[in-house]
């Protein structure tokens, strides 16, 4: 009988956990719809929207895999939604981008969990190590797979990925950060599932 009450109890905490991940995914979809806006002195294509947000504060109370799970669902439902203007090759790139920013920030975490206590210092060491990670992903995937798709090719698909994009990547990476940093610590209870388990 215990065991199968254990059962039953870990079937739902990976039903409500891939109801939390699905649902951050949904809000990170709508905030990259209706929440893009351009930055001044950036280029006017360069657009900046919140969508990474959710996937961050997941990672950092879920763990870095399912951070990545929400980047794959905003980008999906932007995909099949018909607004990107780069098809498919765009949402890739802006999955690659979310996911190597998730990723690595959650490793991070991870890897602090395991030697030492986590502190506000810690999670800005982990987010400024996934702005960086992203930056540096996107530096060839804009110079060999974006650029080119808008007709610039070689050298200058080059010099506008590290002179156009890199500062942009730099900036998003930071406010995409520091907006998490901002809410993570609110949601954490509801995201971890703390608030939905029954008192023994």
């Amino acid at each position: 009988m215990t065991s199968q009450v254990q059962r039953r109890a870990v079937t739902h905490d990976r039903l409500a956990r891939m109801v939390r991940i699905a649902m951050m995914g949904s809000l990170a979809f709508l905030l990259m719809y209706f929440g893009e806006f351009r930055i001044p002195f950036f280029a006017d294509f360069l657009k900046y929207d919140p969508g990474d947000v959710p996937a961050m504060v997941t990672t950092f109370t879920m763990g870095p895999a399912a951070g990545v799970a929400v980047q794959g669902i905003k980008s999906l439902l932007f995909w099949i939604s018909g607004k990107t203007t780069t098809g498919l090759v765009g949402v890739a790139a802006n999955f690659f981008a979310g996911a190597a920013l998730a990723l690595t920030a959650g490793l991070v975490n991870w890897l602090v969990d395991r030697v030492s206590r986590r502190s506000w210092f810690w999670d800005i060491v982990a987010v400024l190590c996934g702005t960086v990670a992203m930056t540096a992903i996107m530096i060839p995937i804009n110079a060999l797979l974006i650029y080119p798709a808008w007709g610039m090719q070689g050298a200058a698909a080059w010099q506008g990925a590290l002179t156009i994009s890199t500062p942009f990547n730099l900036f998003k990476g930071i406010l995409s950060s520091a907006l998490s940093l901002a809410f993570y610590r609110k949601l954490q209870p509801f995201l971890a599932g703390e608030n939905l388990r029954r008192p023994a």
